[in-house]
Parts: C-alpha cells; sequence; structure tokens
C-alpha cells in the first residue's frame, strides 16, 4: 500500500540520517532557513522591481513638467498667453505628482536596503548551517571509521624512526 511504501521510505530515511549523524532538528533548522532565504530573495526581487518602476515613473514625470514647460515658453514666443498657462497649470500639476513618486521612491529604496540587508543576513545563516551539517557528517565518518579498527596510528612508525636517527 502506499502508506507502507511512505513509512518505509520514511524510515530508511531516518536511518540514512542517523548513519550521517543528522537529526530531524538539524534538518529542519535548515530547511527553514532555506525557506526563509528563498521567500527573502523573491521579495527582494519584488522590492527591487517596485523601486526601479517607481524611478522610471518620476524620470516620465519629469521629462512631461520639462517637456510642458518648453510648450508654455513656445506659447508665450507665439503669443496665446492662455495655452502658454495651461501648459503651466499642467506642469506644476506633474510636478506635484513627480514629488509624490520621489516620495514613494525614498521609502522603495529603504525597502531595497532593508530587504538586502536581510538576505545577507539569512544567507549568512545557511552558508553557517551547511558547514554544521557537513562538520557534523565529517565527524561521524571518522567516528564510524574509527569504530571499524580504520583510524589511524597515532604516529606513522616511518616517522618515527627518522625521529629517532635525528632527521626531520
Amino acid at each position: 500500500s502506499a502508506i507502507g511504501k511512505s513509512q518505509a521510505t520514511d524510515r530508511a530515511r531516518e536511518e540514512e540520517m542517523k548513519r550521517l549523524g543528522l537529526s530531524k532538528e538539524m534538518l529542519d533548522t535548515a530547511n527553514e532557513i532555506g525557506v526563509a532565504l528563498e521567500r527573502n530573495v523573491r521579495g527582494l526581487k519584488a522590492v527591487q522591481e517596485s523601486f526601479d518602476t517607481q524611478k522610471r515613473l518620476a524620470q516620465r514625470l519629469d521629462a512631461d513638467a520639462d517637456d510642458l514647460y518648453e510648450k508654455a515658453k513656445a506659447a508665450m514666443e507665439d503669443g496665446t498667453e492662455d495655452t502658454a498657462r495651461e501648459y503651466l497649470l499642467k506642469r506644476n500639476q506633474a510636478q506635484e505628482k513627480l514629488k509624490d513618486v520621489l516620495k514613494a521612491c525614498a521609502v522603495a529604496k529603504q525597502q531595497v536596503e532593508t530587504m538586502e540587508s536581510n538576505t545577507a543576513v539569512l544567507e549568512q545563516r545557511a552558508m553557517e548551517v551547511d558547514g554544521l551539517l557537513r562538520r557534523t557528517v565529517g565527524a561521524k565518518a571518522v567516528q564510524d571509521s574509527a569504530e571499524l579498527g580504520m583510524s589511524l596510528p597515532p604516529s606513522d612508525p616511518l616517522m618515527d624512526k627518522f625521529k629517532d636517527l635525528g632527521i626531520d
């Protein structure tokens, strides 16, 4: 049955973890950090994209304001003051929108910096946990080899002979 296969797989996994010297808690911690890091990287990407969009919008509004000013200047040179006034009013509206977008840009930039910092901390923690898991597996392998009588002698007999002869 599927349940029996699943239980057998779980038992085999637990035996392998035990053979490697790893506990369920160690793997759970590594998994939690990995999930948090992955989630944070996705969040960082979204926040960065939002910031980039805000910057492009600010650039467009700034260009629009400049364009409206040039149109107002041209209208004044043509002697159509009412048209020039309309362009200047539109320019003022564009500049007000630009101010709001620039405030949003500042907030988005701060969010990006915070997310980058959080990501760096999580990456460091993930590397620490990875190192711990690898050291644990290595220590268990050394212990197992010692138990099987495969450990190295405390000193090499050939090196001892050289030392006895005064040759280092």
